[in-house]
């Protein structure tokens, strides 16, 4: 089997474990509480790292992770939307 491939799929999988569990665990959090757990900066942060590794991916030709990549990427989008409007709450 390709050392690449399988590379591919532990990276697969952790990523996936942390965008299904981790992500969805903040946005809840921040739900209940109505406001952001995480400073606009670690935010932004996030979204670059989540957009430099869907570019990454994508020129490797390295598709499987780059699932985990994409979903990730909309839930820190959530997490970003949850910012604004939460900040604009609590500054009001």
């Amino acid at each position: 089997m390709d050392t690449i491939f399988i590379i591919s799929v532990f990276v697969s999988i952790f990523s996936l474990a942390l965008t299904l569990v981790g992500i969805p665990a903040q946005i809840i959090k921040n739900y209940n509480e109505k406001q952001s757990g995480q400073p606009l900066l670690t935010i932004l942060i996030a979204i670059g790292f989540y957009i430099s590794q869907i570019v990454f991916f994508s020129v490797t030709r390295a598709y499987l992770p780059l699932i985990s990549f994409v979903i990730g990427l909309m839930m820190w989008s959530i997490t970003l939307a949850q910012y604004c409007i939460y900040y604009k709450n609590s500054h009001a």
